[in-house]
């Protein structure tokens, strides 16, 4: 199923107003590249926290932009959608090596079957693809 802009920007929306009070509590947001640093980047600037990217290549080796940036702070990691749970494991794994004081996660989909939950997320059955996937 194939999302548009209106609805992703609808979902991010949605997550910023029912979750605010978390929010405000939150020191950094952390972007998974590549889909997830589209809906990161619009948190991090609507909630007026800084942005950490943290990338995976295409031997599924993992990496963080300013790590250390993360140690003994509340973090929200935002990918767009967990389909497995591999790399988001991978990438949650990643960040709490930084020591952080607590991390919870969002993304704009999770598939049931995923090994791996964010926090929030909306849970599905079938697969979603976004106007960034091109």
């Amino acid at each position: 199923m194939k999302i548009t802009w209106s609805k992703a920007l609808k979902l991010i929306d949605q997550f910023l107003h029912q979750r605010r009070n978390e929010l405000d509590k939150i020191d950094f947001v952390v972007g998974v590249s590549r889909g997830g640093l589209i809906p990161a980047t619009i948190i991090a600037t609507a909630t007026d926290k800084p942005l950490v990217t943290v990338y995976i290549d295409k031997q599924d080796r993992v990496y963080i932009d300013r790590g250390k940036w993360l140690k003994g702070q509340r973090i929200l990691l935002i990918d767009d959608i967990v389909r497995t749970g591999k790399t988001f494991s991978k990438m949650y794994d990643l960040v709490l090596k930084q020591e952080p004081k607590s991390i919870k996660s969002f993304t704009l989909f999770c598939q049931r079957g995923a090994s791996r939950k964010p926090t929030w997320s909306e849970l599905i059955m079938t697969d979603r693809s976004f106007p960034w996937d091109i």
